[in-house]
């Protein structure tokens, strides 16, 4: 599997619109904590940027992007920009899922 750092954007005036679907957008990204083709390791907001930093180990990616496309926050527009970056964590807790 190859890890993948995705970067959320919120779109500007987004606060309302987060808040009524941030418990299906929770739920649905839980689906992913288990063993599978996309696996959820970590995810949280970035205060100083208005988004969030989730940390995703995928089989490839055209499956991450999907499982993206289906994030609620993604179908009811609330995301500005969502950029994607491998990532190959040598040092830490997340090396286990190191490339």
């Amino acid at each position: 599997m190859t890890v993948f750092a995705v970067e959320y954007t919120y779109a500007q005036d987004s606060t309302d619109l987060r808040n009524e679907h941030r418990p299906a957008h929770r739920d649905y990204l839980c689906e992913f904590l288990g063993d599978g083709a996309v696996r959820l390791l970590a995810s949280g907001p970035t205060p100083v940027v208005d988004g969030a930093l989730l940390i995703f180990a995928a089989e490839d990616k055209s499956a991450l992007n999907e499982v993206l496309a289906n994030d609620p926050f993604s179908k009811v527009g609330a995301l500005e920009q969502t950029d994607i970056t491998e990532w190959n964590p040598v040092i830490g807790l997340l090396t286990q899922f190191a490339s």
